[in-house]
């Protein structure tokens, strides 16, 4: 008898597992690939590509947040002159909605570089908001260096 009574349970619990969402509505995102980990003076570009997932795919519209962490040992030189925002906010693009998606963010190398006379060692974090003002946890990127000419 308790058999036949425990039995419907489970199978409902199973049923319920097996049907639960594979996407959540608050967006995650990862770091797909980095396409150097040392940017060149004076033209080079930092390439990153964030694989989001999100349940509504409503990332279109929303914005992207990287932050520049700098982590030389030595200060920058001569603040006034040289020091820049380590802060970068901009709006995505609008595309369809889906799921599951790429992000490619370029960085150039004249963000980078605040030293005018040795290279630079940095990572960057990123978050992203989608239009639902539903925020991402941050993620870090590898350490990379701005190389002096």
């Amino acid at each position: 008898m308790k058999t036949k009574i425990l039995l419907p349970f489970v199978l409902l619990a199973v049923l319920v597992a097996c049907n639960k969402d594979k996407f959540q509505t608050t967006p995650t995102i990862k770091i797909k690939n980095i396409n150097t980990d040392v940017v060149e003076a004076p033209n080079g570009t930092l390439k990153v590509i964030l694989e989001s997932t999100d349940k509504e795919g409503d990332e279109g519209g929303g914005e992207i947040t990287y932050i520049r962490v700098r982590t030389n040992i030595n200060p920058i030189p001569n603040p006034t002159l040289y020091d820049k925002i380590d802060t970068v906010k901009y709006t995505i693009p609008s595309f369809p909605k889906t799921s599951k998606k790429d992000i490619e963010i370029e960085i150039p190398y004249n963000f980078m570089d605040e030293d005018p006379n040795k290279n630079d060692t940095m990572y960057f974090k990123f978050t992203l908001r989608d239009m639902g003002n539903n925020q991402s946890d941050t993620v870090s990127s590898k350490t990379v260096i701005a190389k002096q000419e």
